[in-house]
């Protein structure tokens, strides 16, 4: 091939090799998680967590692991890599029998842990500011469910539209008076930062939307789902890499069904 000729498709094949190159040279930061965490909270986030991390210097793996996972089967997948190694709740718990791991990395754990092989914790408990949030946003009438007095109580929404389940009041007792409540209100929407058994009888209730804790998002039905709180990755991958503390905050975000569908429209 004449050289001319030959030239731009060097020329091309530089200008692919060399980012490529550079994403292979990042520090990594590995992201174990079990299937379901995976599904749930970080499908719906990858492209941008990757981009995200890629933005901050370190190359993003994820791979999903068994909660049963052995100490031989994590030292073949953690391999000569020696970057971050964060894990999801499931995975955290799951290592609380390991002393320790042969491996030079900084470990994050989610959730609660007792193991001495994390280093630091992200601690993923409520957020308050997220619901807040959420119901600042809203665009039609709502009913924010309480499951008891300690429980956050959002600013802004009409104290009839706020139900707390009482001290001493049955399951039973606080499904009959969310339907009066319903009755009385042209409500559409629940707002549920906690479930408990007295949704249930609910469930089938085709006129309601439900915006739930990520953890009940396979109790309601796709149809009647609106969204899930969950952890934000972007946010808090960034503050792992940002910050030296040893426990940090999670972000809570939103994701509605579509984001968790694939559309972003």
């Amino acid at each position: 091939m004449k050289t001319h000729v030959l030239l731009p498709y060097l020329f091309a094949l530089l200008l692919t090799a060399t980012p490529l190159a550079y994403v292979l040279l990042l520090p990594s930061l590995l992201f174990l998680t079990d299937a379901t965490y995976m599904e749930n909270v970080y499908e719906p986030q990858r492209l941008r967590l990757s981009v995200s991390m890629l933005a901050n210097g370190y190359r993003l793996r994820t791979i999903g692991v068994k909660a049963d996972v052995d100490e031989q089967t994590l030292q073949a997948i953690l391999g000569e890599e020696n970057g971050y190694v964060i894990c999801s709740p499931v995975i955290t718990q799951a290592l609380q029998g390991f002393d320790s791991v042969d491996y030079e990395g900084v470990w994050v754990g989610m959730g609660k842990s007792a193991s001495p092989v994390f280093g630091r914790m992200i601690a993923t408990h409520a957020d308050e500011g997220i619901w807040q949030k959420i119901v600042d946003k809203r665009k039609s009438e709502i009913l924010y469910i309480r499951d008891n007095e300690s429980q956050y109580r959002p600013r802004g929404v009409p104290p009839d539209l706020v139900l707390t389940k009482g001290e001493s009041e049955s399951d039973g007792q606080f499904t009959q008076r969310m339907r009066k409540a319903l009755l009385v209100n042209p409500v559409i929407h629940l707002y549920v930062p906690s479930m408990g058994e007295w949704a249930l009888p609910l469930l089938g209730q085709a006129s309601l939307l439900w915006t739930v804790e990520g953890s009940y998002k396979h109790v309601i039905p796709p149809s009647h789902l609106y969204g899930v709180v969950v952890e934000d990755l972007v946010r808090t991958f960034k503050q792992v890499t940002e910050t030296a503390a040893t426990n940090i905050l999670a972000d809570k975000r939103l994701l509605t069904a579509r984001e968790m569908h694939g559309s972003w429209l």
